[in-house]
This record gives C-alpha cells, structure tokens and sequence, in this order.
C-alpha cells in the first residue's frame, strides 16, 4: 500500500468508518427504545439540516466559541505562567499543586455555583468554570515539561547569562512546545464541556440554553439536534486546530 493511500485511511476512511459504527449502533438501539427518549438519526440529521440554515444556531454557536476560547487562553496564559514560576521555585511548585488538585477535584457544579454568586449570570461563569477545568491541566503539563528538559543546557543558559526572556522564549518555551500542544487538546476538551454545562444554567444565550431549553420544553429532536452539532464541532475543533498545530510543532522541533 502506497504511503499517501495509507496517510489517507489513517486520517480519513478509519474515523468514518468509526462514526458510521457510532451511528448504526444509534440506529439499532433506537429501534428498541421510544422516540421520546431516543430518536432515529435521521429526523436528528434532518433538524440539524434545518438549524444550520438560521441565524440563531450560529449565534449561539459564535457565542459558545468565544467563551471556550476566552476561558482556553485564560487557563493557557495562567497555567503556562504559574508553571513556569512552580519550576523556579521549588517552594511554589509545592504550595500551587495542593490548590491544583483541589481545583481539578472539585465538582464542576460547585465551581458554577460559587461562579453565579461571585460573578452574576452571563458569560462570566461559564469562562470561570472553563477555566478552573482547563487551567490544572496546563499547570501540571507545564511543570513536567519543565522537569524534561536537559540541565545541560539550563547550565549553559546560566553561563552565557542569557537574559529571562532570551531564556523563556529561545529555551523554554520551544522545549515546552510539544508537551503543551498534547496538554493543550486535553485543556480545551474539558473547556468545551464546562462552558456549555455552564452556560446552560447560567447565560440566556449559546448553545448550552439552546440545548437546556429544547429539553425543557419536551423538544427530544432538538436536544438530540444540538447534542450531535456540539460533538462535530469539538471533532472540528480537535482535528483542523489542535492536531496540525501539533504536527507544525513536531515537524519544527526535527527541523532543529
């Protein structure tokens, strides 16, 4: 088999062929259990079909995106910069980690609590809550990535004197590249999650309303409708953004 052909059944053909299993397994299952509960996919696909033509699923979408991309570089910048200072200081790194794992541990319905009294409603909670999901994954990343890299050559960085920034941005930051892009896919899985559960009892707009409300309402379609379109767009999100960033990164690093 050619290597291109191969590329492409790597990329393409085995995860179709693993949603067209997902769907068939839907179907079947379906078939056992009243439409009020779970429908067939295609009056699922078929309502998706329909929303995608109107203004408001894309509002909703628009706004949804940028309240997982606000709380994603929040707890990117946040972790990244508390990492780097948890390497530093060996002090930092050992009263940061206890906060980390309680903030990790913490139910997320508690952290969109204490985020309602802190905040109010709207976007706010649901980029806090995005954000304490995200953030300990980063950290974490960050200070084991640090760990990795060679003395070798943070003995040589101190020897030439080499400036905090020459250091950070010549140094650490491309040693760290490829461990937080793998971090980075995981951060923004469990910010995608927290904001629409988040926003589903917190803003009036975005897909978590959008959702929560069909559901209230007794509209089972609708739900299934906008669960399905929250999936593809993690898909989306997953595989045009983070995995070629990932591949630019790895493909970089062996060009040095």
């Amino acid at each position: 088999m050619s290597l291109p052909l191969r590329a492409l059944l790597s990329t393409v053909l085995r995860p179709l062929l693993g949603a067209l299993g997902l769907f068939g397994l839907w179907w079947l299952l379906a078939l056992t259990t009243s439409p009020a509960i779970l429908p067939t996919p295609w009056p699922v696909l078929m309502q998706l079909g329909d929303a995608l033509f109107t203004a408001q699923l894309w509002q909703d979408t628009g706004i949804t995106l940028s309240n997982v991309l606000a709380s994603f570089v929040f707890a990117l910048i946040g972790g990244v910069t508390l990492g780097l200072l948890a390497a530093r200081q060996e002090w930092i790194e050992k009263a940061l980690h206890p906060l980390m794992v309680v903030v990790e541990s913490a139910p997320t319905i508690a952290w969109l609590v204490l985020a309602i009294l802190w905040l109010g409603l709207g976007a706010g909670p649901a980029i806090l809550v995005g954000v304490s999901m995200a953030l300990p994954l980063i950290f974490i990343a960050t200070v084991h990535g640090l760990k990795q890299i060679d003395t070798g050559l943070l003995d040589m960085a101190r020897i030439y004197r080499l400036s905090p920034w020459t250091k950070l941005t010549r140094l650490l930051l491309p040693s760290l590249a490829l461990t937080l892009a793998g971090a980075a896919s995981g951060a923004l899985s469990v910010a995608w999650r927290g904001v629409i559960m988040a926003e589903a009892f917190s803003a009036s707009a975005g897909l978590g309303p959008a959702l929560w409300g069909g559901y209230l309402y007794g509209d089972i379609v609708p739900v299934y409708a906008h669960i399905l379109w929250i999936i593809l767009l993690g898909l989306l999100l997953e595989y045009l953004v983070i995995h070629p960033i990932r591949r630019l990164i790895h493909a970089r690093l062996h060009q040095r």
